[in-house]
């Protein structure tokens, strides 16, 4: 009987929390469900790091908008396509968006974890996370968010969900076009570095708040080298 309640009890909140925001944040999630009052009808959004899609199915199932979704490692990708072929509004890209075009190399997480793969090499995340581990290195494809927006002919993108391992913030200062006109970012945050030369999240934050941007939540657990943060423009 314990179990059966156990497993009521899971179901309940998880159901309070994805659809009706209760509570709004979750350990290191914000519910993307608050998303919504944010956002226009059908919002354009970029899903970056997409990694096997679990985001991006749940933006389109919430959202009912167009849904870019970029992830650069092969394997990945696969999956990806395969969990997203339903939606007829997601859109998948095996390419990572960086500060450059043309190619770089990017670091392959394995172990317990092969969501934390980055275009930075790793550096207090090998100490915090000794399970996982980074043992190859790859050459991935690499375009600026402005030129696949205008090669891809898109003037607006309305939410950026970033989860790009530290990347974030070198991919946002080259992006002035499309960033000019984004509503919504939902964006991982590093509290140290966790990897070479990650931007920690005060600059981070400062950065967006002189594009225009207010902090909405903040979903950083005590002692975490990293988080999530919800920044909505004023």
């Amino acid at each position: 009987m314990k179990n059966y309640l156990g497993i009521a009890k899971y179901y309940a909140q998880k159901c309070l929390f994805d659809k009706y925001a209760i509570p709004k944040i979750k350990y290191e999630k914000i519910s993307k469900t608050l998303l919504k009052k944010y956002l226009p009808e059908k919002p354009i959004v970029i899903d970056c790091g997409a990694h096997d899609g679990a985001d991006s199915v749940e933006l389109a199932k919430i959202l009912k908008g167009e849904i870019h979704s970029f992830e650069p490692v092969n394997n990945l990708f696969s999956r990806l396509k395969t969990n997203t072929h339903n939606f007829p509004n997601i859109y998948c890209y095996e390419i990572a968006l960086s500060n450059k075009n043309g190619s770089q190399d990017f670091y392959i997480s394995e172990g317990r974890s092969d969501a934390s793969s980055s275009l930075l090499m790793p550096k207090a995340h090998l100490d915090d996370h000794p399970d996982t581990f980074f043992k190859t290195k790859i050459t991935v494809k690499t375009l600026t968010l402005d030129y696949w927006a205008e090669i891809n002919k898109i003037e607006k993108v309305d939410l950026l969900w970033l989860d790009m391992q530290g990347f974030e913030l070198n991919m946002l200062e080259v992006s002035e076009k499309i960033l000019a006109k984004v509503s919504v970012i939902h964006t991982e945050v590093s509290t140290k570095e966790t990897f070479v030369g990650v931007a920690q999240y005060a600059e981070y934050r400062e950065f967006l708040e002189n594009k225009g941007f207010n902090v909405v939540l903040e979903a950083i657990p005590v002692g975490w080298d990293m988080g999530n943060v919800l920044f909505v423009r004023k």
